[in-house]
Parts: structure tokens; C-alpha cells; sequence
């Protein structure tokens, strides 16, 4: 906006001495700093005098590093020409970041020389330093640049660095100096593609809160070392480090979350004794493991993928977690028949676990429950969902299949308002002499989504509303997704008469119902279709019982709906071809 004169007043000039590019990582600017600009002049004149007034410069410190925080190294570094306010405020920028991204390795190995230099600088002038992040690609064929990269660490670590990341890449193992182990002041280390040898004496990691290790060499003897010297530790993350074959975090009483990934690294042990240990989250795939987190009393989030537990291990596991909220399992293949008895338990998903068929539950305070998983059997006190998600792939549907579908949504009828549904269009498209022969299994239920996992063009939209509608009987609500196209998403709003029983002769349709079926009784529908790419945006339709056939209306609908999205799919792959 360009500002008003005033009266005896020259215009005001703006003038630009540098602008860089805008930074290429993926993190958001603010809105306030969607552009980052070096210098502004601000100038007024009148009359008598000439003022230039430098006014970003102007900033107080902490203002004008959290601008640079949104900056590359290689972006600040210029900075420092403007002027001697720039030059101080780069020499005690409290984080450095190095993540070179299609850099040479030519000039990767000169900003490092260059960043040598200001870590010693400040070493040197006592300016401490907050965060330092080193992304580097080492390669087998230059020594230099480790050598360059342990200097580095050297002057970080003597300036009491509080935030360490580092990662090396794959191309070759750097073993990590012993330093790392006797860091003080350190509160954060974070290190990618390395080595760490076995500690010669006591570490003393004293100020440690957060340790995150990812494909990290290590063996058993250098954790339980390391983490022994951490009496503030708040939160490990292991993540696919060769070598570990036993994890025991114990007496750790400021420990409160665990993250642990082992993917073919030939873990074969977890143990975690810690009091204060609210989350744990454990990924162990194609290998064997024991696991046991039942000394974690106070534990409220417990997180399990790909583990070979049995029924009999997650009962007693569970047994001893009175303060668990949240369980999820993932690809536990061995379970097979489960009993969870949990008094706070809130939420509850299960995922792949392909042998799981039987549930049994008593947990009185569920509210959500997420099932991606066939179920025969499904019993449970009484509960009060406040959200309900099924999911079922790939299963051959004939009327048997139907029969026990119905009766396993039945088991939701009286527990839950709300109820997701993902699977093949053919799952819910329950064959008509089934319908008129059978209850619908959710009376109660007012909003129903529905995820379509089938080809779009395989889906009779009226076809599809007919059967979720019978399924629940006079929804409020219903709404319509295919994950795989993600172009659209249909939402419909109905009203129903007063009356919601059939008033006169009953039609055959209606002659199983508790209610009357929607065609008898509905009186209005509101459409609402929204196209998400290219440019979101919402068409409306409504119809009404008199306005004549209400199916007829929405296939009429649907038949234009297909005719954008196939135009919308040609455009699109025209747009990603070669």
C-alpha cells in the first residue's frame, strides 16, 4: 500500500537493496513473511531535511533471527555484506543449518570450509550456539571433508551447542567422535547414517532430553550405556539401527515416549520399565520379538506394528495398563480370538492383523473404534461410540457373506451415531430379495460416510444411495468418497416426513421395516458435490418428492458427475505424461 502524503511532504520512497529467493525447503513461511526482504530504505523528505531510516535493521535481534531462521546457510551468508548490524547478526545466529539439496560436491565441501571458519570465530568471541544441523553426503574417495565435519563438531561442541542433527547419508559409516557422549549441555542429539562405538568411561549426557537414532550403528552395550547417563531423557527414537538386538530402557523416570523401528535389523528383545512413559510406539517387521511394556502403569498410548504377539499376550499386556486411552495394532498377524478388558480405553484401531475375526470387549468409556479388518464375531458391553469406521477389502461377496455383514453392523446399531464404511461398492449393494426378507441393521445411525474402493465407472450412484439407506434407514446425513480418483465428494442432506411410517396399504419394500424405506417417506434431498481439483469448488442441487422420481433425478446427476471426472482424467494424464 503506498502511503498517504501529508501535507509539506514529499512522497514516500521505498527502495530494495537485496532480495533473495525464497527458501526451497518444504516448511511454510508465515503469511507475514511469505517474502524475506534484506534491507528496506525508508525515506522522507520535506523542506528542510533528508532522513534515511533503515528500519528492518532497526528490529530488535531476536526478531530479525527468527526471519533468518526461515533461510538456508547459503542464503544468510550473504547478509553479512549489507551492513555491521547484519555482519553481528549473522555472527551470533543462534541455529545453523546446513542441508545442501542438488548441490555439487565441489561446493558442498567449500560452504563447509566456510562454516569451519564462523564456528571457530565464534568459539573463539564465547558466542554459545543453540541448534546445528549437518546434512552431508560423505564419500569414501575425500577424507577432507570428514575431517572438515569433526572440526565442525569440535568448535560446536566448545561453543555448548543445545540442539545437535546430523546425518551423513548412506554412502558411507562416519563414526561419531567419543565427545558425543560427555555433552553436558546437550539437549537434543539427532544422528543419521553413523557409527557409535562403545563409551571408554561413564557418559555423562546429563542435560539430554530427546535422543533420536536412525540408521545408526550401535550394539547393545553403547544404549544401555548411553542412555544410563541420561537421567533427563523424555524421548528416544530408534529407528532401524544395525546391530541392536536387545532394547531394556529401565529406571529412566523422566522417560514419557518411545519410538521404535526395526525393519529386518535382527531385534529380538524390548523391555521398558519407566513410570512416567505415556506413548509407546513399536514397529517390528518379519522377525520375531519380545516385547513387554506392562511395568508402563501410567501408559496411555501404546502403538504395536507387525509384532508376532498372541491373543493370550495381549490380554495380560493389556491387563496391566490401567491408564490406557488409545490402542492400536497393525499387522499383527498371530491374533486370532481377542478379549480387551480396559476401563479407559477411548480408541481402538486395527489394521491387517488378517487372522483377527473374533472380538470381546469391555471397555465402557470407548468412543472410537476403527476396524480395517473382516470380522465374524464382534461382542461388547455397553457402548457409546461417537465414531464408527469398518473397512473391508477384498472379500468374495455372495448371500452368506451378506448374511454376516448385516448382522456383524448390527452389532453397532444401539453404540453408535456415526458410521465410516470403506470397501468395494459391492460389499453394500445387499442383493433386493436379501432386503426384503431382512431388518436393516442400523436403525439409530443419522450420518453415514462411505468410501468407495471400487472404479468409479463400476458404481451406480442410485443404485449405491438405495442400499446405504437401507442399510440406515432414514440417515440425516450421507456422504460419498472414492480415495483413489479424489476429485469429488458427494454429501447428501435428507428430510423426512413427520411421520416416518407408511400411511395407507404397505408397499412390499416396506414389509420387513421397523420404519417405512425412504422412497415412502422422504420429502426432500440436498445435494452437495464438491470438485476438489483443479479449483475447489461446490455445486448445489435439490429435489424434492413432488418435483417426480428422486432416483431418476440423481442418476441424471451421477451421468454428468461421470462426464466430468472422465474429462478431468484426461486432462490429468495429458498434464503427467512423458
Amino acid at each position: 500500500m503506498i502511503p498517504k502524503e501529508n501535507p509539506g511532504t514529499s512522497p514516500a520512497v521505498f527502495s530494495l537493496r537485496s532480495k533473495p529467493s525464497l527458501p526451497t525447503e518444504s516448511r511454510q513461511l508465515p503469511p507475514h513473511a511469505s517474502q524475506v526482504i534484506f534491507s528496506v530504505t525508508f525515506m522522507e523528505t520535506n523542506a528542510s531535511s533528508t532522513a534515511n531510516v533503515d528500519r528492518i535493521s532497526a528490529l530488535p535481534p531476536p526478531i530479525l533471527h527468527h526471519i533468518l531462521s526461515f533461510l538456508s546457510l547459503e542464503q544468510v551468508v550473504p547478509t553479512s555484506v549489507l551492513s555491521k548490524t547484519w555482519k553481528q547478526l549473522w555472527h551470533t545466529f543462534p541455529n545453523v543449518e546446513y542441508n545442501p539439496r542438488r548441490s555439487t560436491f565441489r561446493r558442498q565441501k567449500m560452504v563447509l570450509k566456510y562454516l569451519e571458519q564462523f564456528l571457530l570465530n565464534r568459539y573463539l568471541d564465547a558466542i554459545s550456539l543453540e541448534k546445528l544441523t549437518l546434512r552431508v553426503e560423505l564419500l569414501s574417495d575425500d577424507p577432507d571433508l570428514e575431517s572438515i565435519m569433526n572440526r565442525c563438531l569440535s568448535y560446536a561442541f566448545a561453543s555448548n551447542v543445545k540442539e545437535l542433527k546430523l546425518d551423513v547419508g548412506c554412502c558411507r559409516i562416519y563414526n561419531l567422535p567419543q565427545i558425543v557422549f560427555y555433552l553436558k549441555s546437550i539437549y537434543v542429539l539427532d544422528f543419521e547414517f553413523c557409527k557409535l562405538e562403545p563409551p571408554r568411561s561413564t557418559v555423562t549426557l546429563f542435560s539430554l532430553r530427546k535422543l533420536c537414532l536412525s540408521f545408526v550403528h550401535v550394539d547393545d552395550e553403547v544404549i544401555r550405556d548411553m542412555v544410563a547417563g541420561c537421567p533427563l531423557i523424555e524421548y528416544i527414537n530408534i529407528n532401524n539401527c544395525p546391530g541392536l538386538k536387545s532394547l531394556q530402557l529401565l529406571g529412566l523416570n523422566k522417560l514419557k515416549e518411545i519410538k521404535l523401528d526395526s525393519n529386518r535389523c535382527g531385534l529380538e528383545r524390548v523391555y521398558i520399565n519407566g513410570v512416567n512413559v505415556h506413548s509407546v510406539d513399536i514397529k517390528v517387521y518379519l522377525e520375531p520379538c519380545e516385547v513387554n511394556v506392562s511395568s508402563c502403569k501410567n501408559l496411555t498410548h501404546l502403538r504395536l506394528d507387525g509384532l508376532s504377539i498372541t491373543d493370550k499376550w495381549l490380554y495380560n499386556q493389556i491387563s496391566e495398563l490401567p491408564f490406557l486411552e488409545y490402542l492400536a495394532l497393525h499387522y499383527c498377524m498371530k491374533l486370532r480370538s481377542i478379549n480387551i478388558s480396559s476401563p479407559r480405553l477411548k480408541e481402538l484401531v486395527f489394521e491387517r492383523c488378517e487372522e483377527l475375526v473374533e472380538f470381546e470387549l469391555d471397555t465402557p468409556n470407548l468412543s472410537i473404534f476403527k476396524c480395517f479388518n473382516y470380522v465374524e464375531s464382534f461382542s461388547s458391553n455397553a457402548l457409546a461410540l461417537s465414531q464408527t469406521l469398518l473397512c473391508f477389502i477384498s472379500h468374495p461377496v455372495d448371500n452368506e457373506w451378506y448374511l454376516k455383514f448385516i448382522k456383524l453392523l448390527a452389532r453397532f446399531n444401539l453404540c453408535s451415531n456415526v458410521l465410516n464404511l470403506q470397501c468395494n461398492h459391492e460389499a453394500v449393494l445387499i442383493p433386493r430379495e436379501l432386503r426384503e426378507i431382512l431388518c436393516p441393521p442400523l436403525t439409530y445411525h443419522k450420518h453415514v460416510s462411505f468410501s468407495v474402493l471400487s472404479e468409479i465407472l463400476e458404481v451406480s450412484l442410485a443404485n449405491l444411495v438405495d442400499c446405504l439407506l437401507w442399510i440406515t434407514p432414514h440417515a440425516e446425513t450421507l456422504s460419498i468418497e472414492w480415495p483413489n480418483i479424489n476429485f469429488y465428494e458427494l454429501s447428501f442432506q435428507f428430510s423426512y416426513k413427520k411421520k416416518l411410517t407408511y400411511e395407507g396399504e404397505t408397499p412390499s419394500c416396506c414389509q420387513s421395516l421397523p420404519l417405512s424405506c425412504w422412497k415412502h417417506c422422504i420429502k426432500e434431498v440436498k445435494i452437495e458435490c464438491t470438485e476438489k481439483y483443479p479449483i475447489r469448488q461446490i455445486n448445489r442441487e435439490s429435489f424434492s418428492s413432488e418435483d417426480g422420481d428422486i432416483m431418476e433425478k440423481i442418476n441424471d446427476l451421477w451421468k454428468s458427475l461421470l462426464d466430468m471426472m472422465i474429462l478431468h482424467s484426461k486432462i490429468f494424464a495429458e498434464y503427467d505424461g512423458p
